[in-house]
């Protein structure tokens, strides 16, 4: 007898990227509010967002799709830490609320990412394991899981310190910035600090993630560092403002990043829940196109400058506009790196 066969032309075409999209943006954003009161991962955005988020001010730019995907993709990553964590035994905490305050400045609350520490179970990861492969879980992750944790059993067979981690997704441009500088993005040690302040831990460490290739990168904050004078100053700043009821000033559109030793589009103009209102910018693309290719433009020209080379007339119009925009040239040129003139990430739709 033979087999009845689907008539397939009667069917219908499909596909799933448009439900699969909508998913990832049907997200619930927090609810603004009149507080008096930082969040963690506030401290080292720029102080006009900070207050006018504080006074429940609403936004012009709310988050667009691009930068919902880029928060859900996130939380994957984040995921995939806490799998390693949990499964080798050393987690002991995750979204612990953390509140700290200085005398006479605005109280900061915030939920860090992890806590981790202990004695490491192999075994237990072992287990794991074997359930992820029975589970499909992509090779990639089973060999990368099960070397950390036989790596950490065997390197510390007493156990790990009990410390705070922060994980962080960003970009293979992003990425290869912190590989070329060996340091932490400033804000983010920012908010690691909280985390230590607040419960006493001595040492915290920020987990990188690419999101384009999977590299890991990890920096250490202390305690007892520099970056306590970064974090209450940042707090002493937004603070003064808010107490004397002043609104901040603008962000500048170019910034001269110390710690690069080059000129930048200002990130935190070009995702500013308050683009429009501030900038008068319709989408982050429309500031990016301008200022990232001004920036490059001006570190060129710099480049120019400390090579000792001829200036053209267009060369000296430049040195005019970064002068005019409160630049001192002699300044730039004694942190200015040379390697700093290169392309600018250009942000996409």
């Amino acid at each position: 007898m033979k087999e009845e066969t689907v008539n397939t032309k009667a069917l219908p075409t499909w596909g799933v990227s448009e439900i699969w999209n909508a998913a990832l943006t049907d997200r619930e954003e927090r609810k603004l509010e009149v507080r008096d009161y930082l969040w963690a991962s506030e401290i080292g955005n720029p102080p006009i967002d900070t207050y006018l988020k504080m006074n429940a001010t609403p936004y012009s730019n709310p988050a667009n799709d691009r930068a919902k995907r880029k928060f859900e993709a996130g939380n994957v990553f984040e995921w995939i830490v806490s799998l390693v964590l949990k499964r080798a035994d050393v987690l002991r905490d995750s979204q612990k609320r953390c509140e700290h305050q200085y005398e006479g400045l605005l109280r900061v609350s915030g939920k860090g990412d992890f806590i981790a520490g202990g004695q490491v179970d192999p075994k237990g990861a072992q287990e794991f394991l074997h359930f992820l492969e029975e589970a499909e879980m992509p090779e990639v992750f089973i060999r990368c899981f099960g070397r950390i944790v036989t790596y950490l059993a065997e390197k510390y067979p007493d156990g790990i310190r009990e410390m705070p981690l922060e994980v962080k997704s960003i970009s293979s441009f992003g990425m290869d910035k912190l590989e070329k500088q060996r340091a932490p993005i400033k804000r983010h040690r920012q908010q690691l600090f909280h985390y230590l302040i607040s419960d006493g831990y001595q040492k915290g460490l920020i987990i990188y993630l690419c999101r384009d290739d999977l590299r890991m990168m990890e920096f250490a904050v202390e305690l007892s560092s520099f970056v306590e004078q970064e974090y209450k100053s940042a707090i002493a700043i937004i603070s003064a403002f808010v107490q004397s009821g002043t609104t901040p000033p603008k962000e500048k559109l170019i910034i001269f990043d110390e710690e690069y030793g080059k000129f930048m589009k200002n990130l935190g103009v070009e995702w500013s829940p308050y683009l429009t209102m501030l900038y008068g910018f319709e989408e982050p693309r429309a500031y990016s196109e301008i200022y990232g290719k001004k920036a490059t433009n001006w570190n060129r020209v710099m480049k120019r400058v400390m090579d000792n080379a001829k200036m053209t007339p267009l060369n000296l119009d430049v040195l005019k506009e970064i002068e005019k925009e409160g630049y001192v040239i002699e300044d730039i040129k004694k942190q200015f790196r040379m390697e700093a003139a290169e392309t600018e990430e250009v942000a996409s739709a």
